[in-house]
């Protein structure tokens, strides 16, 4: 009886000390904060358009950018060493390297909008020149599984400013600003 009783507590032991499961945005591809309390806050998702455009006389320029609506966005952080965010994957159990999957972008504030200038062009009559870098803006960041289904992402010493998160090659756009 002694030995039931002994075992019946040490369970009930392990049960009070199991993890509660952390929590993971709904659906896939939906990137949050993660705040120190373990709780998720939503990051303001946008759709970004593609703005091209270019002008002059003899000497011409040209630009082509992803635009995203609104100078900053509405979610602020204050700048700290590190920030954390959860993104919900599909691929979080395989052995997909996730830095192929997404990406944390430094933001340029316009007068109405935000962009990442990813083309630039410069033409004389003479001849000319254009630069495309897809990964423009693009910023380091670590990955680390999270959950059943997410990775949690690290981005250390954001500077003031704005920034996005998103898969690579993707016009869904998670933006969010630092202070």
């Amino acid at each position: 009886m002694k030995t039931i009783a002994t075992l019946v507590i040490c369970l009930l032991a392990l049960v009070s000390f199991a993890q509660t499961p952390v929590k993971e945005p709904e659906f896939a591809d939906t990137f949050a904060a993660l705040s120190p309390s373990g709780d998720l806050i939503p990051l303001e998702h946008a759709t970004a358009t593609i703005h091209a455009g270019g002008g002059g006389f003899m000497v011409a320029s040209s630009k082509a950018a992803y635009e995203i609506s609104g100078q900053k966005s509405p979610v602020r952080f204050h700048q700290a060493p590190e920030l954390l965010f959860i993104v919900r994957s599909a691929l979080a159990q395989t052995d997909t390297n996730p830095a192929t999957l997404y990406v944390l972008r430094k933001l340029d504030p316009k007068k109405k909008t935000r962009e990442i200038a990813f083309s630039t062009g410069h033409f004389t009559p003479l001849g000319g020149h254009a630069t495309t870098d897809l990964n423009a803006g693009q910023l380091p960041v670590s990955f680390a599984r999270y959950g059943t289904s997410s990775y949690r992402i690290s981005a250390a010493n954001l500077a003031p400013g704005e920034y996005a998160l998103s898969r690579v090659y993707g016009q869904d756009v998670y933006c969010f600003g630092v202070d």
